[in-house]
């Protein structure tokens, strides 16, 4: 009769390994934090906003619309029409949020400009006064603007 090299003894010792290294994980306020996160605004929203913060390149994909209801790319846009957006950072703890942007075409490396955006609507993910970030920003206006070159 053959023998596996993964034997009951090998298994038992393996559910021990991972049972010393993940049980105190469940204890870790992150870990609830997150779980919370996860179960109001779904599993890829709710990890971006455990992390606080939440950057994209319009040019190539769009806004997480459960994190950002409005894209603040789009108030920039219409405000500068000649403007083209290369990055929006929003921070999920406050809701101000960083437009990185060239005038003119993307191809002719015009001037460089960012626009900090505020919400004028956002709602509290987890107990307000300690909210773990804010959600569903959207009512855009450009606070600043900075020239770069």
């Amino acid at each position: 009769m053959r023998r596996s090299i993964f034997g009951r003894d090998t298994f038992i010792a393996g559910v021990l390994i991972l049972a010393f290294v993940v049980v105190p994980r469940l204890f870790e306020p992150a870990t609830w934090t997150l779980a919370r996160a996860v179960r109001e605004l779904g599993p890829i929203s709710g990890w971006r906003c455990a992390q606080s913060a939440y950057a994209y390149d319009p040019r190539r994909n769009r806004a997480d619309t459960t994190l950002l209801a409005e894209p603040p790319e789009d108030v920039v846009n219409s405000a500068v029409p000649e403007v083209t957006v290369e990055l929006v950072e929003a921070d999920l703890h406050g809701g101000d949020t960083v437009v990185w942007s060239r005038l003119g075409p993307e191809e002719a490396g015009g001037p460089r400009r960012v626009y900090v955006l505020s919400p004028g609507r956002l709602l509290a993910v987890g107990d307000e006064p300690a909210a773990i970030c804010y959600a569903h920003l959207g009512d855009w206006r450009i606070v600043a603007e900075h020239a770069l070159d």
